[in-house]
This record gives structure tokens, sequence and C-alpha cells, in this order.
């Protein structure tokens, strides 16, 4: 019985204390796809729009969500701090909204992207948009390296170091 629960206290120290990098593991990058160009009618943009062919040598973000979706408002907070942590390092986030359709006025979504201190772009995602990354369930978040291609994808809620991880791993390429 002492062999047993020693076991499980070992088996639980070494999952307790893995690898700092959440389980995020990153597209090989000889096997990474070239990330579709995104259009997408921007909110809090000012300027020409931003275009993913613009932000090589880059880390680039794209969160696929809606004002209506419990878990993609849980993982807004998340993203805001990404971005205030890692702008400065190379970091874009660009928020694309799957509401184009939803015929509410951009005042609703600037109120919205107010009471979450949402301070990167944000803007409501095309049709072809939509397709071409195949969003279905959101949040989607895809991350792109500096190369403009796709590195790691999640399909909903995932963890704050997950999304850190990632980024880390990303800017260190």
């Amino acid at each position: 019985m002492k062999k047993i629960i020693f076991f499980l206290l070992v088996m639980g120290f070494l999952v307790g204390c893995g690898s700092s990098d959440n389980g995020v593991e990153l597209i090989s990058p000889g096997s990474r796809t070239s990330a579709a160009e995104i259009q997408a009618d921007f909110l809090n943009y000012s300027g020409t729009a931003p275009i993913l062919g613009q932000l090589k040598g880059k880390v680039v973000v794209l969160d696929f969500w809606a004002t209506w979706c419990g878990p993609c408002r849980m993982e807004l907070p998340s993203l805001v701090k990404l971005y205030n942590t890692y702008h400065s390092r190379g970091l874009e986030i660009l928020g694309l909204s799957v509401e184009l359709n939803d015929s509410k006025p951009k005042d609703f979504f600037r109120q919205f992207m107010g009471n979450y201190g949402i301070n990167y772009p944000v803007g409501l995602a095309s049709i072809d948009t939509l397709k071409n990354y195949g969003i279905n369930p959101i949040p989607s978040t895809f991350f792109i390296d500096k190369s403009g291609k796709v590195a790691l994808s999640f399909v909903g809620v995932h963890p704050e170091e997950q999304f850190t991880s990632a980024v880390e791993k990303l800017l260190a390429e």
C-alpha cells in the first residue's frame, strides 16, 4: 500500500511540474501553411484596414468571436492583457467578429469594446474570410508566425497561459 501511495505522489509531482509550455505545441515551420488574407470592416482602426500581408515580420493572433458568445467574452480579458504585454515586442491581435449580418449598429460594437477595454483592432469579418478560415464554432483563434503562416489554432475557450505560451514561442522564432 505504501508503494502505491508513493507512486501516486511521484506521478502527481511529475504531472504538476511538467513543462512550462502549457501543452502548446506549434506546427513545425516546414509544415505550416500560409494564412488566408482577411477582409473585414474595422470598427476602431483609423486609416487603411490592417491586412496580413502588411503585418509580415510580426506575430499575429486572429480571434474570431461574437458579442453574444459567452466563451468568447471569457477570453477577451486575456487577449487585452496579451496585447498590452507583447504589442511593443511585435504582436498584433485582430479581433474578427462573425456578426457581419446581425444588423447591429457600429456604436453597439464600440460600446461593447469599451466595456471590455479592447484596445486592438476589431472588425466585422467578411463571409469570404469566415469561409477561408473554416469558422464554425467560436471562439476560434489562429496564431500566425512572422512569415505569415499559421503556426497554431484553437477552437473553444483556452487558458490565458496557453495564449501566452504560443505568443512567446512565436516571438522567439
